[in-house]
């Protein structure tokens, strides 16, 4: 499977990929309110399609894509897609007038209806603010952080990258510094 800078388009273009990565500087301003336009249609129409995927995708085509490629992934890819996607749609929800666990449990209600079965969603998020020390903390008591948290600490700038690699543990230590913390935490 090529790697994520070899892959071809998806909703975002290998030039869209880098112009959002800092990679691509773009001729002028009229040019990046270009770019800018044109990822939010993809990015809009992309959503679109997901209807038309659900109901006239075929599920050997589906099981191609999610039973094999992303099962056969290497490493983090499919489970940060997976997890991005989520984040990604649970954003975009939060900022239209939509209720999320609505649109939740609709949509695995519709993902069940072709098992003939349906589903009661139990959602319960308690947000809290994030803060080195309750985070220091939390570690100290032995209790595992989440992905945010960690990423939280790693963009801190109350905690220093000797103190992180303390907090997350010496099997830890190496991945620190490369700046892609989820790949070497996803276990944690």
């Amino acid at each position: 499977m090529p790697g994520s800078g070899e892959r071809g388009r998806g909703v975002l273009s290998p030039a869209d990929r880098e112009y959002l990565r800092g990679e691509r500087d773009l001729s002028s301003v009229q040019a990046e309110r270009n770019a800018r336009a044109r990822i939010r249609e993809r990015v809009y129409d992309a959503l679109l399609d997901f209807e038309l995927l659900v109901e006239h995708l075929e599920d050997r085509d589906r099981e191609l894509v999610f039973g094999k490629r992303a099962s056969d992934a290497d490493g983090t890819e499919a489970f940060d897609a997976f997890v991005s996607t989520l984040a990604f749609l649970y954003r975009g929800v939060e900022e239209t007038d939509l209720d999320f666990e609505t649109v939740l449990r609709e949509g695995v209600n519709l993902a069940e209806a072709g098992n003939d079965r349906a589903a009661t969603i139990d959602y319960d998020v308690t947000f809290h603010a994030l803060d080195a020390d309750h985070l220091r903390e939390k570690v100290d008591s032995g209790e595992s952080l989440s992905l945010p948290e960690i990423a939280y600490l790693y963009e801190s700038d109350d905690v220093t990258r000797d103190e992180l690699a303390d907090l997350l543990g010496e099997s830890r230590a190496d991945g620190v510094e490369d700046g892609r913390v989820q790949a070497e935490v996803t276990d944690f």
